[in-house]
């Protein structure tokens, strides 16, 4: 299968939001997590290449904290993205993952009814917004194809 990770982020993104607007929080966490989870590859796939794919499969899988934490390294520590984009490390230094973005991810998607909040939902939605503006910039600097 051939990953569209960048496309699937932003499509799960659009639909979160619809399911937050429709108070659906429980569905719309969920998506705002795979979203992240999509972006948070985007990035991965444009830095590590051919690499990618192994990385993803025996790696991280879905474990977005996982991903979080060591995309974050990566950035924060290369020489290559403080060329590319110095602005990239200073922001990604002050950017924090909420902990109910990856709480049971993607195992939640089997829970029950009304776990989350609409703050749950609007904290995730926050938090990948900025991620996604994040791989939008990359694509439209020509980084992500």
């Amino acid at each position: 299968m051939n990953e569209k990770f960048y496309e699937a982020a932003l499509r799960h993104f659009v639909d979160a939001g619809i399911l937050k607007v429709q108070e659906c929080y429980d569905n719309a966490v969920y998506l705002y997590g795979n979203s992240a989870e999509c972006a948070l590859k985007t990035m991965i796939k444009t830095y590590c290449g051919v690499n990618s794919k192994n990385i993803f499969m025996n790696k991280y899988k879905h474990d977005l904290k996982k991903i979080a934490g060591d995309l974050f390294s990566f950035v924060v520590n290369s020489s290559t993205i403080a060329l590319l984009d110095p602005a990239l490390g200073l922001k990604q230094q002050i950017f924090t993952v909420p902990e109910v973005l990856f709480r049971d991810h993607p195992e939640r998607r089997y829970e029950g009814n009304g776990i989350f909040t609409l703050g749950d939902a609007e904290e995730c939605e926050r938090a990948v917004h900025i991620m996604i503006d994040e791989m939008i910039k990359q694509y439209m600097d020509g980084y992500i194809n």
